[in-house]
């Protein structure tokens, strides 16, 4: 039979049923429909690559009707212009168009909707959630934003407009504004009723219950619906004690609160307190992903706009100046050092503990650092008690200094059967461990208190603080003892 292999068959040989999938996806059975589901995220990949670039699209459309929008987006990188133009196509007629666009990253994203029609955009901005809407117009310019919105139905023009007023960092930018809220005095019977048709379009965790004003005055979780008695109210069975966040908190402090108290949805209010949206623990996602990636950039003094396919005279604009200011603190270094080339020249052994005492610093200084950052990135770090963190990362440095010069101690008595080097050693690794993670707790502090970005280069300058600390401390010590170590 011409077709694809039988189930026993692409057992035996899933490298031929892989080619017969190519030639004939129309025709699959149900096991071999599971079978393109279980494919490697890889494999499938090649797949839809392959079918895209075949004259005939029938067999993409069966494809990637199966697909999920999030593992379809990375693909447009991989794709030629017209290539996304045709797959775009057919996202568009399988109605995938729009969440596909929502799973895109921004440059991606940017390069697509520069050559997507405007007629096309504003159906997809109809078809998605609004607060997804508003994201894809986040990434157009004004005037191609505001001609959209125009051409938009007044009263969903105005709501994106709302929402892009908040900002896009903001609750009430990433807030979802269709949310429905009941009143206290609803009886349980109304509100299943409700709840009928609202659940064919909506995904329900709490209902909200609201006055009269549309302020938020409690919820009620759906199994409580289920458990109350039917002569009871809303108001009977609702949990007053809320969570919620104001329109204008940073998305930062909304997933610090979603952290903290381990909740898949949110209420969002406006400055009077009335229910103006949701947040959803799947935008929460993407804010701790955004902002972990943009943390670790700015750790080795990256910027966050860099990408694999960015102009080369960009990337150097960014990477530049900081490499530039650690070739400066290195070249700091390399000025104590010269302070004491007489010491060096005399004492060749100094140079070969140099590297040891300073590596150890560094790291001392960089282990302290990352604890801070992940302490003020959670909420953990309480700015009231900034002295008493100082004084319990310089106790933890001096311990670890304690440990760390003994190490060195022991090992330059075995190697020179020295006990002043020993001493040396022992001392200026103390001393340097205790700066270095003292500065390493001061350097994120000092920055969260000039109101800027802790993560900010913070990484290259207490490395180089270290480092010149390690040196200072070794070879300061050992020109005073100099006369000694023999």
């Amino acid at each position: 039979m011409h077709g694809l292999p039988t189930a026993g068959a692409v057992v035996r040989d899933q490298s031929a049923f892989r080619k017969a999938l190519y030639r004939n996806i129309p025709c699959m059975s149900s096991r071999q429909r599971n079978y393109l589901d279980h494919l490697a995220h890889g494999q499938r990949q090649k797949l839809i690559l392959r079918l895209i670039r075949s004259p005939s699209k029938r067999q993409l459309r069966r494809v990637l009707a199966r697909v999920h929008p999030a593992d379809i987006a990375p693909l447009f990188p991989l794709l030629k212009p017209d290539e996304q133009d045709s797959l775009l196509e057919v996202l568009f007629e399988l109605r995938l168009a729009a969440p596909t666009l929502s799973e895109m990253d921004p440059q991606t994203l940017r390069q697509v909707l520069d050559e997507f029609p405007d007629d096309r955009l504003a159906v997809i901005v109809r078809r998605l959630p609004a607060d997804d809407a508003v994201d894809l117009l986040d990434q157009m310019d004004a005037e191609r934003s505001a001609a959209l919105l125009g051409s938009l139905d007044p009263a969903l023009a105005t709501r994106l407009n709302n929402l892009m007023l908040y900002g896009p960092t903001t609750a009430g930018g990433m807030m979802d504004p269709d949310v429905v809220f009941f009143r206290g005095d609803q009886s349980l019977a109304d509100t299943l009723e409700i709840l009928r048709g609202l659940a064919q379009t909506r995904r329900l965790f709490y209902l909200y219950v609201a006055d009269e004003r549309g302020h938020l005055i409690g919820l009620v979780k759906l199994w409580q619906l289920l458990t109350a008695t039917a002569d009871s109210r809303l108001s009977d069975i609702m949990i007053r004690d809320l969570v919620s966040v104001q329109v204008d908190a940073l998305q930062e402090d909304v997933a610090r609160i979603f952290v903290r108290y381990d909740l898949p949805i949110m209420p969002v209010l406006d400055l009077d307190g009335r229910l103006v949206g949701v947040i959803t623990v799947d935008d929460i996602f993407d804010v701790l992903e955004e902002e972990a990636s943009a943390d670790l950039y700015r750790l080795g003094g990256l910027s966050v706009q860099e990408t694999l396919g960015m102009p080369l005279t960009r990337v150097l604009r960014f990477r530049l100046p900081w490499l530039l200011f650690g070739l400066a603190a290195a070249l700091v270094a390399a000025a104590v050092i010269g302070q004491f080339q007489e010491v060096l020249a005399k004492y060749v052994i100094l140079a070969a503990f140099m590297h040891p005492v300073a590596a150890t610093s560094a790291l001392a200084g960089q282990q302290t650092l990352t604890v801070l950052l992940g302490s003020l990135a959670t909420g953990e770090m309480d700015l009231r008690r900034t002295w008493r963190v100082i004084g319990r990362q310089a106790a933890v440095g001096l311990v670890n200094g304690i440990v760390a010069g003994s190490i060195l101690a022991v090992a330059a008595l075995f190697w020179e059967r020295s006990w002043r080097l020993s001493a040396v050693l022992f001392v200026a690794s103390t001393l340097s461990l205790l700066i270095s993670s003292t500065v390493g707790a001061l350097v994120p502090l000092i920055l969260r208190r000039l109101n800027l970005d802790p993560a900010l280069g913070s990484s290259v300058l207490v490395v180089a603080i270290a480092d010149i600390s390690g040196f200072v401390c070794f070879l300061g010590l050992a020109s005073v003892l100099i006369s000694r170590l023999v």
